[in-house]
């Protein structure tokens, strides 16, 4: 018995010993010393996890055989024995870059901040257009008019109302009134390495602001090794005959790097889940240029040139396809970093983008009654200057300037042919209609924000901003200036807005409370537009050069709690909006006159842009849960209720709620990806707007891929598995299109392979 005794005294001596002891490490950047939060630390043996703190310090249970790994989006990743560790850990930076537009945000720092790793290679198929990127993130929906024309829109902010960049920076504003060219559209979506989210007016850095700022990161990844680097991708799929190629060639020296990129999409008209063909087809073929200069260790100048061409695009849910739709964005960005202990850097950004475009209805129906061509310009030049200070330890303090300048001009010549009755002119009517009026918009902005550690857990961010707003038109049409007493005065405004948070962070748990006033001034189609059809429903929309600039007060309330197994987290939000811009008839506008739109039908009164006060509150959630290694599940939810108080009805354009669930099994030669999206019935609609209620859907997609030898990947896709027929709330609709209330449907079944090479 005594022996007995002594073996379960040693045995359980000997697992105590085993089990491992609490150790507490500090993690820092290996080049500015400074501590990293949110690292992620993985006993590899065990699967427990630690996060670290605002101090960059962990404490994990672990015994001196085990190994961590230890890894951040920014870092290098290491794996080390416990055994082997120092009281200080030095994480390696992945690179030296310009294009971060959150520099100290990451999801663990700041979560009313997001950010989105893109691998497209593991989506299996390719993107028509960048926005298609954002169709998996929580909180996004799309607004679709075609295969190209797709923008995202969250919570209830669509257009201009978010504040769309990239790099940091650079803007490419469209030239169509109806938005046949959005932002989204002028970027090789391959070259998209990283999207960067701030959900609300909280950060008063990168512009002016009402909703949400979206940063597309475009930069080339820097290779670890110096000479020669490049990647070759192809892809193609079935609904559509759709074939993708880029190429992507790189040189890394010491002092400099360049890399050339190129891509050609050539997309056909698919087929809905009805068996009805969407025309849909286009052509693109796009190059970039980035050329780094790294004279010192902690200084750069990049220089950035990418050009786009388009053409045969055909728009479903429009008026009129493009014969040509091209673009010309050029940047220029300088930083230096760690300059002195209170001066942490000094960042200068420039850009100058044109978009040169031309609308047509020559492959329209109504090209018999009429011929309506429109070719239009835009031009934007910008930039940003920003000195970001360190006068203590626990202060970080950013001020600086910045400028956004947009100018647009074109006119649309109509030639009808024949009279309402379908009789042929012997001589065809010329007309010609003033698009843009020669309209200019103009802002420049002031700011300051800083960023406090309270505590050792708990942070505080504040920021004030002033932009000064001009618009105006140099050539405005006189119909125009008639509707407005006979003149048109130029607009100069002052807008004022701010930020305040608190984050708390302790013990893997997260919890922020943020509060933003944004503001934006209406945009030139708001102000400016003259009876063109932008709108969801035929209907000519009329400017209006005197509304009054948006205010958005926003609310968020964000808390994520980190386990060994899974992590849970979500938040919720409100906003109070004043003068938010809308839509509305307006008889006394319509005068007798008649539109400008092609086709010999009858006139509708016009819809004239206009201001009204609403609110809007929801949520978005998620859950991951890591079952094993190899072996995850996911889900999130999101939906937002948005109230229209002046015209006492819901908000017009507001996705209904979305769901995803997904399962990815993945080893490092391979991974199976079933994914599923969840769209619930949207019955809250904008009478207004002309909306009316959306069915819900199940969408089921399934992807898979591995890597049969180095560099080489193969991924593929079987989409929308039960060929379901569906439109989402957001798709225009266009009177000329005849089923489904003419509704753009979404592809039906689909299957894809990608292929990338990397060497």
């Amino acid at each position: 018995m005594k022996k007995l005794i002594t073996i379960l005294l040693l045995t359980v001596i000997g697992v105590c010993s085993t089990k491992g002891q609490s150790i507490t490490i500090t993690v820092v950047d290996k080049v500015s010393k400074d501590p990293i939060v949110g690292v992620s630390v993985k006993v590899i043996e065990t699967n427990k996890m630690a996060v670290t703190d605002i101090e960059g310090i962990f404490k994990i249970d672990a015994s001196q055989s085990e190994h961590l790994e230890i890894k951040h989006i920014s870092y290098k990743k290491i794996i080390v024995t416990v055994k082997d560790l120092n009281k200080t850990i030095s994480l390696e930076p992945i690179n030296f870059y310009l294009d971060e537009i959150i520099v100290k945000s990451h999801p663990l720092d700041d979560i009313a901040h997001s950010v989105v790793i893109m691998d497209k290679i593991k989506k299996g198929s390719q993107p028509r257009n960048l926005a298609e990127l954002f169709n998996d993130v929580p909180g996004f929906s799309l607004q679709k008019r075609s295969a190209t024309a797709m923008e995202p829109s969250f919570r209830s902010f669509k257009y201009e109302e978010m504040n769309i960049k990239y790099d940091g920076s650079a803007k490419i504003v469209h030239a169509c009134p109806n938005r046949m060219d959005p932002i989204t559209a002028h970027v090789i979506p391959e070259e998209v390495s990283k999207i960067e989210v701030i959900k609300g007016p909280y950060s008063v850095r990168y512009g002016q602001r009402f909703g949400a700022t979206i940063n597309m990161i475009t930069r080339a990844i820097k290779p670890n090794s110096l000479g020669i680097h490049g990647e070759i991708e192809s892809g193609y799929e079935t609904n559509g005959d759709n074939f993708v190629a880029r190429a992507q060639l790189q040189y890394a020296a010491e002092k400099f790097d360049l890399t050339l990129n190129g891509e050609n999409r050539d997309f056909g008209n698919y087929t809905d889940g009805d068996g009805n063909i969407v025309p849909s087809s286009f052509k693109t073929q796009s190059y970039s240029i980035k050329l780094g200069l790294n004279p010192i260790t902690n200084q750069r100048f990049q220089i950035d040139f990418r050009q786009k061409y388009g053409s045969d695009i055909m728009h479903a849910g429009l008026p009129m396809d493009s014969p040509k739709d091209n673009s010309t964005l050029v940047g220029l960005d300088y930083k230096i970093v760690d300059i002195s202990s209170s001066i942490k850097s000094v960042l200068l950004k420039s850009y100058y983008s044109d978009v040169d475009h031309l609308m047509s209805n020559k492959l329209r129906p109504n090209f018999s009654m009429a011929y309506g061509r429109t070719p239009v310009t835009s031009n934007t030049m910008g930039g940003k200057f920003e000195i970001g200070f360190t006068p203590s330890s626990s202060w970080t303090i950013y001020t600086g300037f910045d400028a956004d300048v947009i100018k647009r001009d074109g006119r649309k010549y109509v030639t009808v042919k024949r009279n309402p009755a379908g009789v042929l002119f012997d001589n065809p009517i010329e007309k010609e209609f003033s698009v843009w009026q020669d309209a200019t918009t103009q802002d420049y902005g002031f700011f300051v924000e800083a960023n406090n550690k309270l505590t050792s857990h708990v942070t505080a961010n504040a920021g004030i901003r002033v932009d000064y707003n001009l618009a105006g038109i140099d050539k405005p049409d006189k119909g125009f200036e008639e509707l407005y007493n006979g003149k048109i005065e130029d607009v100069n405004e002052i807008n004022i807005g701010g930020n305040v948070s608190l984050k708390y962070l302790k013990n893997d748990f997260q919890v922020q409370l943020a509060y933003g006033r944004g503001t934006r001034s209406a945009s030139m189609i708001e102000r400016y537009i003259y009876r063109f059809a932008v709108g969801s429903d035929g209907r000519d929309y009329i400017g209006n050069p005197y509304l009054k600039p948006e205010v958005n007060n926003q609310f968020d309330l964000s808390a994520t709690k980190y386990f060994r197994k899974f992590t849970i987290g979500g938040n919720v939000f409100y906003s109070l909006m004043q003068n938010y811009i809308t839509s509305r008839l307006n008889s006394y506008f319509m005068r007798g006159e008649a539109s400008g739109s092609c086709g010999g039908g009858p006139v509708m009164a016009p819809k004239q842009f206009w201001n009204v006060d609403a609110y809007q509150y929801g949520f978005e959630a998620f859950f991951k849960y890591k079952l094993t290694d190899a072996l995850h599940f996911s889900s999130d939810i999101s939906y937002t209720i948005a109230e229209n108080t002046t015209f006492i009805e819901p908000l017009a354009q507001i996705a209904p709620m979305i769901a995803h669930l997904g399962v990815k099994w993945e080893k490092s030669k391979y991974w199976l990806d079933l994914r599923t999206r969840i769209v619930g019935k949207q019955d809250r609609f904008s009478k207004t707007y002309d909306e009316s209620e959306t069915p819900g859907v199940t969408v089921i997609d399934f992807r898979a891929g591995f890597r049969p030898i180095k560099g080489l990947t193969i991924g593929g896709a079987a989409l929308n598995l039960s060929d379901e027929a569906y439109y989402n709330h957001l798709n225009f609709a266009y009177k000329n299109s005849e089923k489904n209330k003419g509704r753009i449907l979404e592809i039906g079944r689909n299957f894809s392979v990608y292929m990338k090479y990397k060497f």
